[in-house]
């Protein structure tokens, strides 16, 4: 009995040991990636400096055919992240389209453009104009304002709720703390945690591997009400798992865009835009990112993370500043060339996964 004892007690040991070492290199991980992260930032921004690129910059723009002088300071009082603050922050000129003379050119209506000029400058005295959630503008315009607000992430996003619940009474772990959401399964087979709220319009997360121990697991979204013991195969089911397992609508897609599936240590950014029915995933061990089309329909999609085996963990928490703007600049083709040879809806530059049927 003592022997057996001893012998459980070792095969505990052990297993916090391995536990911990992957914690602690997953830290390192996290820890080397910020510091070049704030290199390849310092570094940008010297050479901007060495350009002459400054807030004080007089812009001209063409929009839609109408020219507008706007200081760069005034379209950098969007949202910190948004890509409206990430176009012109000076870092991807060289990247925005131009007209004949050379100018700055956007496609949209000029009162659109000149409505978010205005918001723009009323938030530089700190009016209450920090507090809106529309704009006013003629009521021709309405649906383009709207989605141009979107599209340039105009308003702050709320943050994202990363509390998640399971199906299952027993045999899953999830622990919230300040850095996020921690999902570790503790006993039996395919153990399955779903976001608790539902995603409203976008949402950008961060999903980290940190322990993988019979080579499966799955993340992405579902919008079933009650998700099955598999929910990866549920209709409603869209994501990527091990393998080269890519789900659209539960199916399996093998090697779609790509995709060769989770490692440990591994750390993607996902990004669901209900607008553009669309779920990006910009996986950082590849630096590619992959695209699914999602069904048009009004879904209530939500966060869905599938472990298979004992001891698989991961960790969901809210992008930095910089891992945002990674998977913005990649969605929106800052520097990046399309692989598509079709109208891509994804965005021109993309760097995405083959398009999908429906």
């Amino acid at each position: 009995t003592t022997s057996r004892a001893m012998a459980s007690l070792s095969v505990l040991c052990d297993a916090a040991k391995d536990k911990l070492s992957a914690e602690q290199k997953l830290l390192a991980e996290r820890e080397t990636a910020v510091a070049a992260d704030r290199e390849k930032l310092q570094a940008e921004k010297d050479a901007m400096m060495k350009a002459g690129i400054t807030e004080s910059d007089l812009l001209s723009i063409n929009v839609g055919g109408q020219i507008f002088a706007v200081k760069r300071s005034t379209l950098l009082m969007a949202p910190e992240g948004s890509l409206l603050s990430l176009m012109f922050s000076g870092r991807w000129d060289a990247s925005i389209s131009r007209d004949a003379e050379g100018r700055m050119f956007l496609d949209m209506s000029p009162p659109v453009f000149s409505s978010i000029l205005s918001y723009l400058r009323a938030m530089r005295l700190e009016c209450p104009a920090k507090k809106r959630r529309s704009l006013p503008i003629d009521q021709m315009y309405e649906a383009e304002l709207k989605a141009v607000c979107i599209y340039y992430g105009l308003f702050p996003k709320p943050r994202m709720s990363l509390q998640l619940k399971s199906r299952e009474q027993q045999g899953l772990s999830i622990v919230e703390d300040e850095e996020g959401t921690t999902v570790r399964q503790t006993a039996g087979l395919f153990r399955a945690a779903f976001g608790t709220e539902v995603i409203e319009t976008v949402a950008t997360w961060k999903f980290s591997v940190v322990s993988i121990s019979n080579g499966y697991m799955f993340a992405g979204t579902t919008a079933a009400a009650d998700p099955s013991q598999n929910p990866y195969s549920s209709s409603s089911a869209f994501g990527w798992a091990c393998d080269g397992q890519v789900y659209l609508g539960g199916t399996n897609y093998p090697g779609l865009g790509g995709w060769v599936g989770w490692q440990a240590g591994d750390h993607a950014i996902f990004l669901l835009d209900i607008e553009a029915s669309t779920l990006k995933m910009y996986h950082s061990r590849t630096q590619t990112l992959h695209t699914l089309a999602l069904p048009a329909e009004k879904k209530q999609w939500r966060l869905h993370v599938n472990l298979y085996g004992q001891a698989d963990v991961v960790k969901l928490a809210t992008p930095t500043a910089e891992e945002e703007e990674a998977i913005l600049v990649a969605s929106r083709g800052f520097g990046l060339v399309c692989e598509c040879d079709n109208n891509c809806s994804a965005g021109s530059g993309t760097r995405h996964a083959p398009h999908t049927e429906g």
